[in-house]
Formats: structure tokens, C-alpha cells, sequence
């Protein structure tokens, strides 16, 4: 049985540990001018602006494996809570893709058994309420995360 989304939102704390992001040398792409690294240095990804995720999925693109991790679990609550109503889901489905993303057996290396399998169940969640080619894309990344 699935767990609500508060529940989500529980294991996701508890599987990530909410410590200040040390983003001093984080490559957050060349069209912000910090404006993600900034926003989030010192902050605990608990705190990282909700708009910001919205706002700046496609930071997900540019950031080494460690930092990616790091905030992974702010996009993958946007992704579970928001769904289609902000950017997150086009940059996300691409970055959590083990086809498309080059990145991929790094960022999962780095991840923990519980935290990639926080990664399938929040793609799963959004799978099942999302019709179309977003819905298509994450039950193709499922397959990724499900066979680590």
C-alpha cells in the first residue's frame, strides 16, 4: 500500500539528513549567476524556497553528482506534491533517466539503498497521476532506480 503524501514527505526527511548544503563550488550553470547556488548555500534542503524549485529545475542539469543529491529530495517532494503545475517534472524525468542522463551511475553511487528507493516511489507517484509523455518518462526512469 502507498503511503499518503505526508508520509512522503516523513521518509524523504528521514532518508536524506537535512545538514546545511555546502554549494561554495557547486556548477549551477552559466545563465543564473548564482542565483540557485546562492539561494541555497548554508540552507538545509528542508529550507530551500519552494518557488526557487519551481522556478529552477533546470539547475538539476548542471550540478555535479554531490550537489545534485543534496537537493535531490526538494525536487523529488515538488515532483510528488506539485506534479505538472512547475518545471520540475521536464528537468527531472531527464536527470533521473539511466538512458538519458551521463551522470547517473555517479548520482546513484552516492545515494543509499532507502534513498533510491525514495527515487522510484516519488517517479511511481507521479506515474500514476500523470498521463501523457511526462507520465510515459517516469515509468521508464522507474526501471533505473528499481534495479539498482
Amino acid at each position: 500500500m502507498k503511503s499518503k503524501p505526508d508520509e512522503f514527505g516523513a521518509r524523504l526527511r528521514d532518508a536524506f539528513p537535512a545538514e546545511p548544503l555546502d554549494f561554495a563550488s557547486a556548477l549551477t550553470g552559466g545563465t543564473d549567476d548564482g542565483e540557485f547556488r546562492n539561494a541555497v548555500a548554508g540552507r538545509k534542503w528542508t529550507e530551500i524556497d519552494h518557488a526557487l524549485i519551481g522556478r529552477r529545475s533546470d539547475v538539476l542539469s548542471f550540478l555535479q553528482p554531490e550537489h545534485f543529491v543534496a537537493v535531490l529530495p526538494a525536487f523529488l517532494q515538488s515532483l510528488v506534491e506539485d506534479g505538472t503545475s512547475t518545471g520540475v517534472p521536464d528537468s527531472l524525468l531527464v536527470v533521473l533517466d539511466r538512458d538519458q542522463e551521463p551522470r547517473f551511475d555517479n548520482i546513484a553511487r552516492l545515494m543509499t539503498a532507502a534513498q533510491r528507493g525514495l527515487v522510484a516511489d516519488a517517479l511511481e507517484r507521479f506515474a500514476i497521476g500523470t498521463t501523457g509523455r511526462q507520465g510515459s518518462a517516469a515509468r521508464h526512469a522507474i526501471k533505473g532506480w528499481r534495479n539498482q
